[in-house]
């Protein structure tokens, strides 16, 4: 039996089940539960919030389980050495020490989501498109969380895709400890059992979540468009190829010069947002088209609230000019 090197730095404690204690993920998918069903932009923020977390905690519990057997590093470090120096391996060997994760990357994964779902698409547990969603799932927490920049509209919308792709994502784990024994009165869970709380009594029709995100997607395609026909105007431009060279150089300048630069692209994120609409196939296909479209949005609209945070300061003020203020 070969040296065994699990992924978990907490492997070897005596109760070992408890590092994959499923009692409180059930918790937490009550809660998440609770909170989308509020109805209100609180309660999705802290939705979205939770659903990050337990994604984490899935991925993380699959790479410790694909990671759980393979063998130590000194071991695989012989081996190699044995090879490297001419020795012969059988194809077996060989093909361990090839596909062995050695401390440097296991360290990677344990800091990044990023690593630990690059693995797992590696191993086959996830597609390139799921690893999209679920990464950029922690990007929209990170932005609800961190910087609270994540449109509040969409945030429902988000929490309820993400039911449904994290609920996948659980029922496809196969976790290290699929039984227990607890001194802990309140009754065992298992991973069997959480399987579809996550969705529920929900009705999950990809059409009219298309339907949604065209509506979002349009709407900020839209505010684009506006934002850079007011910074055209402001800077007397009739088309994006010809500006005033006498322009002052600060950054009002830069931020409505920036703004008629992307005109070029409105047609096509334009086009992108109407085509949500026919993405019904699946879910995943409907996320990575709308992910792709708001990575490119995202990248443009803080030049068009601080625009529209101008033009409504330029407002107040001429308001209050005339009332004599």
């Amino acid at each position: 039996m070969p040296l065994m090197q699990p992924f978990a730095s907490d492997w070897d404690r005596v109760t070992v089940q408890q590092a994959e204690q499923w009692n409180w993920l059930a918790v937490e998918i009550t809660e998440i539960r609770r909170c989308a069903e509020a109805g209100d932009q609180a309660h999705d923020r802290l939705a979205l919030i939770l659903l990050d977390h337990l994604v984490e905690v899935v991925v993380g519990r699959e790479v410790n389980a694909q990671l759980a057997l393979q063998m130590a590093d000194s071991v695989i470090e012989e081996m190699r050495e044995f090879r490297d120096s001419g020795g012969q391996l059988d194809e077996q060997l060989s093909r361990l020490v090839d596909v062995h994760v050695g401390p440097d990357r296991r360290k990677d994964m344990d800091d990044r989501l990023h690593e630990r779902t690059k693995f797992l698409m590696q191993r086959g547990v996830l597609t390139l498109q799921e690893r999209e969603v679920l990464d950029r799932l922690h990007q929209y927490r990170n932005a609800a969380y961190h910087r609270d920049t994540l449109e509040p509209e969409l945030t429902s919308d988000l929490v309820l895709a993400f039911r449904v792709l994290a609920d996948e994502l659980l029922c496809r784990h196969r976790p290290i400890a699929w039984t227990m024994t607890s001194s802990d009165p309140a009754p065992i869970v298992t991973p069997q059992q959480l399987r579809g709380r996550l969705v529920e009594g929900v009705d999950v029709d990809v059409k009219s979540m298309a339907s949604r995100f065209h509506g979002h997607a349009v709407k900020r395609v839209q505010a684009i468009w506006e934002a850079v026909a007011t910074a055209q105007q402001l800077l007397n431009v009739a088309g994006p190829e010809e500006g005033d060279a006498s322009l002052p150089d600060d950054d009002m300048a830069h931020m409505l010069t920036g703004l008629t630069d992307v005109s070029k692209h409105l047609p096509s994120w334009r086009k992108q947002a109407e085509g949500l609409k026919s993405k019904t196939s699946s879910l995943t296909d409907l996320m990575i088209a709308f992910i792709n479209l708001d990575r490119a949005l995202s990248r443009i609209e803080p030049s068009v609230r601080r625009l529209e945070m101008i033009l409504d300061w330029w407002e107040q003020s001429r308001i209050d000019e005339l009332r004599g203020k």
